[in-house]
């Protein structure tokens, strides 16, 4: 495939940021001798030009559905390595075979979807093609419960500065606590998670696909954390803990007045629309968001379609982490949509829940 060209050394988190990989991922084809990462004198594996290379040849070849048993016997340095071009027409035999799967599967829940709409209810056949029409489609991370038992450790003086309350937007704060050897993190819409270091300054978020980096100068002084996901980062500013009482007072005031964001009803109606047209407005969104956005596509615009066209939309309050809350009467159906929009009027968080209709996701 060519020799790469040289190129900086990365932190697991930030190879995870730029191929959209988990450190998860990542440690798992560590194991299965896919990747060797170098370390660094305090231990911290470490991704160069050729280790991108391998990820490339890997994500490739998984994606087109071999096993990693299968791939670690076909990237074997002692066997003639695949050209780029291979690997391509690997890849594109495997997307034309995954739009058949794709296809077939959109006619067996159109089916089962028009099924509910005269008959209300499904055979257990029904039930059946739905259940392998998903699993066509469904991706699963076999990294998801594994650990990083053999990273260095923090020292707790290191965890301390971090520690702290953060500001995201402007109704929400992130806390950091120590306790013990181990950091926990507080999200607004999730309790106490634990922070497992990749670097000195670089976390995966035990759970969910996230990942936190903390910036911290020479001196120690830590300014601001980036939530990393996939799509872009999420800054936070470190603030005080009076500041911090006074954004979560805000916040609780908002929620008691119930008072909305200015144009967050106009924003919901835009991003409905947009789904029904299948042209989302990308550029309103945060690119976490887009990016989710455009890998759930698909199936948003089923669901838009399917509850059919906006009839009204009726304001429901602010919930608990902030999101102003709009139910939305639609041809065929309702559904209840939360929004987080910052005063520029850029969208930063947004889920579309089906409460009524042809079928039913939740309240």
């Amino acid at each position: 495939m060519g020799q790469p060209d040289p190129s900086p050394l990365l932190s697991a988190a930030e190879c995870a940021a730029r191929t959209g990989l988990s450190t998860r991922a990542l440690r798992l084809y560590e194991e299965q001798g896919l990747i060797a990462p170098r370390r660094s004198r305090g231990g911290w594996r470490q991704y160069g030009a050729e280790e991108l290379v391998r990820l490339n040849s890997i994500t490739l070849l998984k994606t087109a559905g071999l096993t990693l048993a299968q791939i670690a016997k076909l990237l074997d340095p002692g066997d003639r390595q695949p050209t780029l071009a291979q690997l391509l027409a690997i890849q594109l035999d495997n997307w034309r075979s995954r739009r058949a799967d794709a296809e077939r599967g959109q006619r067996i829940v159109e089916a089962a979807l028009e099924r509910l709409r005269t008959d209300k209810s499904l055979t257990i056949d029904d039930l059946c093609n739905l259940i392998r029409s998903l699993e066509m489609t469904q991706s699963t991370d076999p990294t998801a419960h594994r650990t990083g038992e053999n990273d260095p450790t923090l020292d707790e003086a290191l965890l301390d500065q971090y520690a702290g309350d953060y500001q995201v937007g402007e109704w929400s704060v992130i806390t950091v606590r120590r306790e013990g050897s181990r950091l926990l993190i507080e999200l607004p819409t999730r309790p106490g998670m634990e922070l497992r270091p990749t670097s000195e300054c670089d976390f995966e978020i035990v759970g969910p696909e996230l990942a936190v980096t903390f910036d911290r100068s020479s001196d120690g002084v830590v300014s601001s954390l980036r939530l990393r996901m996939k799509g872009g980062d999420m800054a936070a500013q470190r603030i005080d803990a009076a500041t911090a009482e006074q954004v979560r007072s805000r916040l609780a005031a908002r929620i008691k007045e119930a008072k909305r964001v200015p144009g967050s009803e106009a924003a919901v109606h835009r991003l409905v629309e947009s789904l029904l047209s299948g042209q989302p407005n990308y550029e309103e969104m945060h690119p976490a968001l887009a990016y989710a956005t455009r890998w759930q596509l698909p199936s948003l615009r089923a669901l838009a379609t399917h509850l059919g066209a906006i009839e009204s939309i009726s304001y429901q309050g602010v919930g608990s982490a902030g999101w102003d809350v709009y139910d939305i009467q639609h041809e065929h159906g309702r559904s209840r949509c939360r929004i987080m929009l910052h005063s520029d009027g850029l969208i930063t968080g947004a889920l579309l829940q089906v409460t009524d209709g042809p079928i039913s996701m939740g309240p």
